[in-house]
């Protein structure tokens, strides 16, 4: 994807329903709250003659998101398959030649096997947590994981903001069906167009919320998501920004 100036495009935020003000906030867990651990990778992917960069790394994971899109808005619904051209385009992006891409996949699946790999929580989250906890908003996760997001947001400290963690592999239903967040509605204890909800991929996120009849927002920290014209925000603070007087 060709380099793009920072800050060019304003930020959307989601719009409000008239009728309804939230009471819920739902978050996605990696690329929302925890993200990929792009030092490691850069570390790990680079060669002598094909260094890679943190940074470099993290704008090429678009074209796996672009991906993932381009499949599941063309009639596919197999997430499983979606999810593994997402790591062969985000690769293919970083300048990985092709014919390396398959051992790049099988090293990642093990340091992902050894310790999850979303696992670095950004600036600003922990704080926002606790300025919407604190104001009375029920907070909950809704993941498409392996069985681990409870656990790991009791590793990375984020737990305790939570009142309700759904993980795709625990509850039998992966997003973007909207059964799982019916589930994580029901167990909150409130309508759809009492929440809102915030994850990275628009065609597994965005329209899996919507599909459950919740107002989703889209994360795009660093103004690449070009392919998709819905409301976008850069961190997961800015789904209900507090007024902080």
């Amino acid at each position: 994807m060709p380099a793009k100036k920072q800050n060019k495009r304003p930020v959307h935020h989601p719009k409000k329903h008239a009728h309804q003000k939230p009471k819920a906030l739902l978050f996605d867990f990696g690329g929302t709250l925890a993200f990929l651990d792009y030092d490691l990778l850069a570390r790990e992917f680079s060669r002598d003659a094909r260094p890679l960069d943190a940074l470099k790394l993290e704008h090429a994971e678009y074209e796996g998101r672009a991906a993932i899109d381009r499949l599941l808005m063309s009639g596919g619904n197999d997430v499983i398959a979606s999810y593994l051209q997402y790591f062969s385009a985000w690769m293919a992006a970083a300048g990985i030649p092709e014919e390396e891409i398959p051992a790049y996949g099988e090293r990642f699946r093990r340091l992902h096997g050894e310790a999850s790999l979303w696992r670095v929580v950004r600036p600003g989250t922990m704080e926002a947590l606790e300025r919407l906890k604190s104001a009375g908003f029920k907070l909950a996760i809704v993941s498409n994981a392996e069985g681990q997001i409870d656990s790991d947001a009791r590793r990375y400290g984020l737990h305790p903001f939570f009142d309700v963690i759904v993980d795709s592999h625990v509850v039998g239903v992966a997003k973007p069906d909207p059964r799982i967040f019916q589930i994580t509605l029901e167990r909150l204890g409130v309508a759809p167009d009492e929440a809102r909800f915030a994850g990275d991929i628009y065609s597994i996120d965005v329209l899996g919320a919507r599909a459950a009849g919740i107002e989703a927002a889209l994360i795009d920290q660093h103004d690449r998501y070009l392919w998709i014209d819905h409301a976008k925000i850069r961190h997961m603070s800015e789904l209900h920004p507090l007024d902080k007087k």
